[in-house]
């Protein structure tokens, strides 16, 4: 996780409360869209790792299934196994990777093609930066939260930084399970790239995504629609 340096000092004043701040809980929610309901679950697994799962069911035109085993400690997340499936129409996407941090290297299969890429510190899978973003508003707190966030994330066979803006303004959101005050936080792109992603964190609900609005060829929004704790 990187910082802009005028904002180390959050980080400072933040660590002073991080043994304050409760382990996350297991949990799991609906969302609505555009293109059909995902559910995406969060449960602790009996040797103590952590397993999320997306699925998005959008009938004969989209089916996506994500998932990706994780360590986590000391508020870090170490990924240990990432599957994911997608078909839109009649295009297929599988993509896999497994972390093996002993020997500080990643193989990863992208349809035809896999690959072996060398690790590096606090590197997280392709599914858990947005998880990690979480973890560190939690710990951060309202008054610490930075303006900009950056994560190095595996992605398609590479090593890619991966950041983010924060609006510290908090804007009021409509969902199907009710309005809530969220910060927004958007993805920064290459300029000139006509890609982006925007993300809203309730604090009221433990910072969890309740709204996504993804551009990427097609236009995709989705809405939080039921979320509980599981565990």
């Amino acid at each position: 996780m990187k910082i802009k340096p005028k904002l180390f000092f959050y980080l400072f004043v933040a660590s002073g409360i991080l043994g304050s701040v409760e382990e996350i809980k297991p949990s799991r929610a609906i969302l609505e869209s555009n293109v059909g309901e995902m559910e995406v679950e969060m449960s602790k697994r009996q040797d103590g790792t952590w397993l999320l799962t997306s699925i998005l069911d959008g009938g004969s035109i989209v089916k996506r299934e994500e998932s990706e085993i994780f360590e986590l400690s000391d508020n870090q997340i170490r990924p240990i196994k990432y599957d994911f499936n997608q078909r839109i129409l009649f295009r297929r996407y599988k993509a896999s990777a497994d972390f093996s941090w002993d020997e500080n290297e990643v193989s990863y299969v992208e349809n035809k093609n896999k690959g072996i890429v060398s690790l590096k510190e606090n590197v997280l899978g392709p599914s858990t930066a947005s998880l990690q973003l979480r973890l560190d508003f939690r710990n951060f707190g309202e008054e610490n939260i930075p303006e900009e966030i950056s994560y190095l994330v595996l992605w398609r066979g590479s090593l890619k930084n991966r950041t983010y803006t924060i609006n510290k303004e908090k804007e009021s959101v409509e969902t199907p399970f009710g309005n809530f005050m969220a910060y927004k936080v958007s993805r920064k792109f290459d300029e000139g790239s006509d890609r982006s992603q925007i993300l809203w964190l309730a604090p009221e609900l433990d910072y969890s995504v309740i709204k996504i609005y993804d551009k990427n060829d097609r236009e995709v929004e989705i809405k939080i629609k039921k979320f509980e704790e599981v565990g």
